[in-house]
Order: C-alpha cells, then structure tokens, then sequence
C-alpha cells in the first residue's frame, strides 16, 4: 500500500454526489476536465459549515446567539450541531435564535458507543434515539444533512493511532456496527435525510476502508462515508486519496471535513486551516476534480486564540484558493 500522503496526479475518475440540505438526490458524474490555461476546470461552489467545537474549552463559553453570529459574519453558508440532543432544553434554546440567521444549510452530528463492550447492552437503545433524532430532525423547516460516528476506545484501544480502532476489531465489534449503520441508513432512507458514517481515529470507524466495509456491511441503500481530513491524514493504515476517491460508496459523498493538524503516531492536534501538515490546497484541489458539490464543514476543537478569528480563517482560505485556481489555473497544485 502506497503512503496516503502522496501527492499524485493522476484523477480519480469516480462519481460525486451532492447534497444541501433537503433533498435526497446525487449528482452526476463530473466531466474530466484537463487543467490548462485555456480550459479552467469547474470549482463548485460548495457550502461552507462551521461545525461547533470552534467556541469550546479554552476556558470560555459562548452562547448560541455569539456562535450564529461568528458563523454568519465569518462567512459560512451554514452551522452543524455536535452531538445536541433535539429533544433537549439546550435544543430548544438553540432553535430559538438559529432560523433568524438564515443559513442556506446545515448540519447535525451524532455518535453512539454501542459497538464498544462496555456499553453493547445499550445497543436497542441507542438505535432507537438514532431513529428518533432522525425523524425528529426531517420534520424541521430546513432538513439538515447527518453524521453518525462510532465511538469509544474500550477494548479497541492500540499502542498507536494505526493499531487502534478498526486494526483490533472483532467480528462481535462489526456486526454491532453492521446493526446501528443499516439502522440508521433505514431511517435516513425513510426520511429522505442525507446521511454519513463519519469516519474518527481509535474508533471501528476510522480509515476510508474501515467505512466502506461497515456500509457494505450493512447493506446500505442510501449513506455514505463522510472524507473527514484530519482523520484520513492522522491514521497511517489510510488508503491513498484517489484510491478512496475510486471507492464505489463515495459516490454517495454528501459531506466533508477539511480540517488540518499536527500528526504524530499517537496523537493529533487540531490547528488553523493552513498552518498544519496537510497541503490544503492539494486537498482542496483534489475534492474540486472529484466534482463533489456538497457541503465542507471545519472544525477547531482545541485551537488556541480566537475562535472568530481562527474559523474566519478557514473561510477566507477556501476563497482565495477558489481565486487561485480559477484566475490562475496554472498555480493549481493538480496543473499538468
């Protein structure tokens, strides 16, 4: 297996998908376009989502008036719930002020430790709450797209991020998670919500091909992988982009996560959208070929300074290498 982070040239001739909000449509194939100064390949003109772990910890607290109104003077076309539970008072609180910022999309993430020993009992459970949030969340004025992820560390736990999550998973660990992906890709189905198994080091769910194998898995109709960067780059076990990017299920890719960091074997950071080890630009560029039209979210759990200031960044980034690729098609890191 080649090392995920070579920078290749050759286009991943796969299928894209796209997705705002409500409705549960893909997109067609993307034409393969050479990049050239005199034929300027198509640059989508994706949503931007401020995922909220922006405005947490470093001793502060943010309401959610002050997190709206970062999103919408940032610049963000929209704003993704973490783990809120819809039925809960912080939720109410939350609607309360969110419509009259008008966002053109947005999103909601969600994860269940079920597949994990210790709490393997709960499994019914969770489902259940999984089914509900999802119904509960199509019956909003705007439906918002959806993440699941798998969490929990327990017995899956390794010396280092490759030794972890999916490298010590047993059978028992991927049927749990075969249960609560069809589970929830029924549901999704059933609703007409995009959904997206979200990918997270040192859990079952942590490389592009640990995703694949849990929605074949399943037998999902419906969800994909969400392509989450920094967890792609920190897992040394991941594929090669354009090996993923070849992947039949990412033609249902309906939501991405560029978000960059500082890596080591065991850990990572979160860190501003272009101080960290990934080449946003190539990656950037890479989603652009791929044709993937749908909403890009980023997050900043841990990222010192201002919030405002650290996910404006991110935005500000995202339109200037729009410029860049566009005015000067030659200063694309995909150019040949």
């Amino acid at each position: 297996m080649t090392d995920r982070r070579t920078f290749v040239k050759r286009m991943a001739g796969s299928t894209a998908c796209f997705a705002i909000g409500s409705n549960l449509t893909f997109g067609k194939s993307a034409d393969k376009q050479s990049l050239n100064t005199t034929n300027k390949p198509v640059i989508p003109d994706n949503p931007l989502i401020l995922f909220d772990n922006f405005h947490a910890g470093n001793r502060a607290s943010y309401s959610w008036d002050s997190k709206f109104a970062a999103a919408k003077h940032a610049g963000f076309d929209g704003f993704e719930f973490a783990v809120v539970d819809p039925a809960s008072e912080n939720w109410k609180k939350a609607m309360a002020h969110f419509w009259k910022y008008d966002f053109k999309t947005w999103g909601f993430h969600w994860t269940t430790q079920a597949v994990i020993d210790a709490k393997a009992l709960e499994i019914e459970s969770e489902i259940e709450k999984i089914i509900e949030n999802v119904a509960l969340l199509a019956n909003m004025p705007i439906r918002p797209y959806i993440s699941l992820s798998l969490s929990g560390k327990g017995e899956l736990a390794g010396a280092t991020i490759a030794e972890s999550g999916s490298a010590k998973a047993q059978d028992r660990h991927w049927k749990r998670a075969y249960k609560i992906i069809g589970a929830f890709d029924k549901a999704c189905t059933e609703n007409n919500i995009m959904g997206s198994l979200y990918p997270h080091i040192d859990w079952i769910c942590d490389t592009p091909q640990s995703a694949f194998k849990i929605l074949e898995g399943a037998e999902t109709k419906t969800i994909g992988s969400a392509f989450c960067s920094h967890h792609w780059y920190a897992n040394s076990a991941s594929e090669t982009l354009d090996f993923v990017l070849r992947n039949k299920y990412m033609e249902r890719l309906s939501y991405a996560v560029l978000t960059n960091g500082v890596f080591t074997p065991t850990s990572f950071k979160a860190v501003r959208f272009n101080e960290g080890q990934i080449d946003m630009a190539w990656l950037l560029a890479k989603i652009y070929r791929f044709g993937y039209s749908g909403p890009i979210s980023s997050q900043g759990w841990g990222i010192k300074g201002d919030p405002f200031v650290a996910c404006k960044q991110f935005v500000d980034t995202i339109k200037d290498l729009k410029k860049r690729f566009s005015d000067y098609p030659e200063l694309n890191p995909l150019y040949s």
